[in-house]
């Protein structure tokens, strides 16, 4: 039995989100980036994963950032979102982020996929806490105090992408 899960990062610009999701096809899939596609799905090379663990989507870019192209929620879902055994999508906080981010928990459930929502300590605001509230299977906590300088920010998000890639890794071991 396996279960596959679509992980939602909230967070408004500047949170580490996107560097994140480029780590994490960097651990998972052993694929470096300058700059990550949008709407990928890759597979899974790591050298822990189990067998069932084939493939990973990536989004790249918050929803809201492409709404123009993506022309709302449930047509993202239909047309640009690919099915994986992991799913990692992207969501602002900030004004009607939440309608948005309520329809594609339900748009993912509805392709039978536990949806967890992963929060970031550096854009944890009011309305991220409203968000919090939704009715997610999981809610995840990425610390990411604020650092000097780039570098060490993204050294910082780096190894937080490797740390999250690791526990995707032993929940299907185990599943």
């Amino acid at each position: 039995m396996f279960s596959n899960w679509a992980y939602i990062l909230i967070g408004n610009n500047n949170t580490g989100k996107t560097s994140f999701q480029r780590y994490l096809v960097e651990a998972l899939c052993q694929e470096s980036y300058a700059r990550l596609p949008r709407n990928i799905i890759k597979d899974i090379r790591h050298p822990r994963a189990p067998k069932q663990l084939e493939t990973l989507f990536t989004a790249n870019r918050s929803f809201q950032e492409k709404r123009d192209e993506y022309l709302g929620p449930k047509n993202y879902i239909k047309k640009f979102f690919k099915e994986a055994d992991i799913c990692i999508l992207s969501s602002h906080s900030h004004g009607s982020s939440i309608q948005d981010v309520e329809i594609m928990i339900d748009e993912l459930k509805r392709r039978s996929y536990n949806v967890a929502g992963v929060f970031w300590s550096n854009g944890y605001d009011n309305e991220a806490r409203t968000i919090s509230a939704l009715h997610w299977q999981e809610r995840l906590w990425i610390e990411n105090t604020t650092r000097q300088n780039e570098e060490e920010i993204q050294s910082q998000i780096k190894e937080k992408a490797y740390d999250f890639a690791e526990m995707l890794i032993a929940r299907a071991h185990h599943q």
